[in-house]
């Protein structure tokens, strides 16, 4: 019989956060289960089984009972409802996704039930600047706690300047299937077509990427698109940025998208824009946009920053070009490079598409996962 794990995670599943799911319908030595709080998008990351505290019938006493007890602030769902289904299900490994589930599971782990956590962003970073109490629970998370994951060598550094222990860290790379995207190198007979993904978050960049785009290409037929929705700020906002810099009729906002649309916006741009940096909150992409991993799978171009673990996926002048981040003018040069020089764009996304299938497909990562969790039992 196989060993069983169980990934654990606030909300199965962000549109954000699709590596978790690759990795729970990848597994081939171990039997996995999700475990989640809330639940969005299942019907898009249809997987069983699952145990959502959410979807527990509203006349169910445990969901009165946990739930009053998590609102009152006497226990939270991490100490109700996750002990009753590890009770149940009875995993061999407990995976945190996100520092906070780890803190959750801590008092879980067991010598016969080890525990790994995944690190990958805020959770590292903004999280523990603003919440002393975390940090001070993270110190009890990396001593029970038998292995700690992130994407790359710069979270990892984030790590250990927490306090982790350099031989409990492992590099992990984010993961995606390959096999869903079908390269489609940039049509460099067509107006320039400059594709933004992210969250309406400061981290992201979005205001340096239009500017870099109005410095590069303002009154020209390049067109930029923005794929993702308000968060910390609003639409207006960057609409009001766009009618600054004076390419507003140039600027398409598409809202979120499901995950075959947002495919299909990859495909058809010219170049990926990820102009990433460090709020001013001191949170970080920690690792690297999995849109980064996407489109240099699709062929295309990457013009980022070289922020957090970006130059660990992206290789500058390789796959892609590299600018500090919030340098407006430097990320416009990189646009303009580009757009001038289609052979230098083919050859890009060529290089991109063999790097991610070398580097980051799920077929290879998901074997690289259970060999890290055999290393532990």
């Amino acid at each position: 019989m196989s060993d069983t794990v169980g990934h654990f995670t606030t909300t199965y599943l962000h549109l954000t956060e699709t590596f978790i799911y690759q990795y729970l319908i990848h597994h081939d030595r171990y039997d996995p289960f999700v475990c989640a709080t809330f639940g969005e998008n299942l019907d898009l990351f249809e997987f069983e089984p699952r145990d959502i505290f959410m979807d527990l019938p509203r006349w169910s006493p445990r969901f009165w009972t946990y739930g009053i007890l998590a609102k009152l602030g006497i226990r939270d769902i991490g100490d109700t409802y996750y002990p009753r289904v590890i009770e149940r299900r009875d995993p061999d490994i407990l995976h945190a996704h996100f520092g906070p589930t780890g803190v959750d599971l801590a008092q879980h782990r067991e010598p016969e039930r080890k525990l790994v956590t995944s690190f990958y962003g805020s959770d590292a970073s903004q999280l523990v600047n603003e919440n002393d109490t975390m940090r001070s629970n993270y110190q009890d998370l990396f001593e029970r706690g038998d292995l700690f994951l992130v994407e790359g060598p710069a979270m990892q550094e984030k790590l250990l300047e927490l306090g982790c222990p350099q031989e409990k860290t492992a590099i992990q790379r984010i993961a995606i299937d390959t096999s869903r995207i079908t390269p489609a190198f940039p049509d460099t007979d067509s107006p320039v077509r400059v594709l933004m993904v992210g969250r309406f978050v400061e981290k992201k960049g979005l205001p340096d990427g239009i500017k870099a785009f109005a410095t590069a290409f303002a009154g020209t037929d390049a067109e930029l698109r923005i794929v993702g929705g308000e968060a910390e700020y609003s639409r207006d906002r960057l609409e009001m940025i766009a009618n600054e810099q004076g390419v507003r009729e140039q600027v398409t906002f598409t809202g979120y998208l499901d995950y075959d649309e947002y495919l299909a916006e990859i495909t058809d741009c010219s170049v990926l824009l990820a102009p990433s940096k460090r709020a001013a909150s001191g949170d970080s992409e920690g690792g690297a946009p999995t849109v980064l991993l996407e489109a240099q799978a699709s062929g295309k171009p990457v013009v980022a920053t070289s922020h957090a673990d970006i130059p660990y996926v992206v290789a500058d002048e390789e796959t892609g070009l590299l600018a500090p981040p919030g340098n407006i003018p430097a990320l416009a040069d990189a646009l303009r490079a580009l757009a001038t020089d289609p052979d230098l764009m083919t050859q890009l996304g060529r290089a991109g598409v063999q790097r991610i299938q070398n580097r980051h497909d799920i077929t290879t990562l998901a074997p690289t996962l259970e060999k890290k969790y055999d290393q532990i039992r």
